[in-house]
């Protein structure tokens, strides 16, 4: 299982399919575990603390009070690289295709003509890496965006650049 094609090896479709940059894998763990330590705070200790001292601490709550927040930075950890190992993109002539998933997978095109807008989003974390955020909004509902975090940031601009339709109508201030 070393070789992270083999992962995808049984997904109908032929290569090239990308991986994710390689700075998303600490770029993921970093902002997962830091979510999770803080659910894993408010989740553990202060509970703990609160029934301990309501009912008399026991071992039970220190054991919860540590368990809790471990456990907690532990699936933030696996969560992090089922994200980055089991993601992957193409772009081909009809658009910008993501798979996403080992157990629940998904597949998702946003084909060029359906592109309203595109957008590059950057967090400091990101910035950190030289990541970047695509987010492709398409024609439908106001929730019809594909955001997939983890681009280099040329790529994520060369995506952009090659997701816009080439026989869109431009609005032309002069006519």
């Amino acid at each position: 299982m070393d070789d992270p094609e083999s992962d995808f090896s049984d997904w109908p479709g032929s290569a090239p399919w990308q991986p994710l940059a390689d700075a998303a894998l600490p770029c993921f763990m970093l902002t997962s575990v830091s979510t999770a330590a803080v659910v894993g705070v408010a989740a553990g200790p202060v509970p703990a603390l609160a029934f301990g001292l309501a009912q008399g601490l026991a071992w039970y709550h220190a054991a919860w009070a540590i368990g809790v927040p471990v456990a907690a930075v532990l699936l933030g950890v696996l969560r992090a690289w089922l994200a980055f190992r089991y993601t992957r993109w193409r772009l081909d002539e009809d658009g910008l295709r993501v798979r996403r998933g080992r157990f629940w997978r998904s597949e998702t095109l946003v084909p060029r003509a359906r592109v309203q807008h595109l957008d590059i989003n950057r967090g400091p974390i990101e910035r950190r890496f030289g990541l970047a955020t695509l987010v492709a909004h398409t024609a439908g509902t106001r929730t019809s965006a594909l955001v997939q975090a983890g681009f280099d940031e040329d790529s994520a601009m060369r995506l952009r650049d090659a997701l816009v339709p080439q026989d869109r109508e431009h609005d032309d201030a002069n006519a």
